[in-house]
């Protein structure tokens, strides 16, 4: 044989193989660039998109008065007499998303989730494959067979964070603790406007922040709230998921609205780790995702 029949494999094998990291190259070239669009996409033209901010005001609002801006969002999702007026809520609700897959634990779909509006009280049922009910009660939470009969409690679940990081694993109370705060929050936001427990500051036109304090069960003391300045209705939500992991900063933002009995509630919402405090989200993956099947005021 030849050198030059030896060598002409020799180069069609290394031409292929060179063809193949280019392709591959490409390929992942094409994914960034993608990604990065679809980043740009996601931070400009969805509602998780950031308004450039003037200088913002620091002064809170007294206590029991609503800023123009708390004023409008109120009015929005039905006005102050209904939301003190109501009792509860009770919705039907799919959860899922990248953090309960790290923690290794989750609710199954189509739960019945129902919160009181006036007390942070929240019931899902049911909160696991067997039928069992959870209850958060303030920060106390326990597990209910569906007779009734309790099968664990823990007196104050924030004693008993299993949150050093993402994927520490949860038991069962700590998810009834964050699922239970979590929707609590989420239902009672219009009426958490009026509390003189939480003190609420317009950051400036259409941006609340609220400090919480430290006697209400919530993801973190201070949060921040973005309405649509046009509708009065909420577009994105940051906080620090404290009872999940300290470390992590993410963006509620809430992609649909539907409608019961004339007051708009959020059906729709997908929670995105964001690249900085209250800054630009990742598209994906999802950390948090929130369907909202059916939802009723009581």
């Amino acid at each position: 044989m030849t050198d030059m029949e030896t060598t002409a494999p020799r180069l069609r094998r290394r031409s292929r193989l060179l063809g193949v990291g280019a392709a591959i190259l490409v390929l992942l070239l094409a994914l960034i660039a993608g990604y990065g669009l679809w980043t740009v996409y996601e931070n400009t033209l969805t509602p998780a998109a950031l308004a450039p901010q003037p200088a913002m005001n620091t002064k809170p609002s007294p206590r029991g008065e609503l800023s123009p801006t708390a004023a409008r969002a109120l009015k929005a999702y039905g006005g102050e007499a209904v939301w003190k007026a109501a009792t509860a809520v009770e919705s039907t609700v799919t959860v899922g998303g990248l953090l309960f897959e790290l923690k290794g634990i989750n609710i199954p779909p189509h739960a019945r989730i129902t919160v009181d509006v006036q007390h942070p009280h929240t019931v899902i049922d049911p909160v696991d494959e067997a039928g069992d009910i959870g209850v958060l009660d303030g920060f106390s939470v326990m597990v209910m067979a569906p007779g009734g009969r309790i099968l664990e409690q823990r007196a104050d679940a924030r004693e008993h964070l299993h949150n050093a990081s993402l994927t520490t694993r949860w038991d069962l109370l700590n998810l009834v603790y964050f699922l239970g705060y979590a929707f609590w929050g989420y239902y009672t936001l219009p009426y958490q406007l009026t509390r003189t427990d939480i003190e609420w500051t317009e950051l400036s036109d259409g941006v609340l922040q609220a400090d919480y304090g430290t006697n209400l069960p919530v993801h973190s003391r201070i949060q921040r709230f973005w309405f649509d300045r046009s509708t009065g209705l909420l577009r994105r939500n940051d906080y620090t998921p404290v009872a999940a992991t300290p470390s992590a900063r993410v963006a509620n933002v809430v992609f649909e609205h539907g409608m019961s009995s004339g007051i708009p509630y959020t059906s729709k919402r997908r929670v995105k780790m964001s690249l900085q405090q209250y800054g630009w989200v990742l598209p994906a993956p999802d950390f948090i995702t929130i369907d909202v099947e059916a939802w009723r005021m009581l």
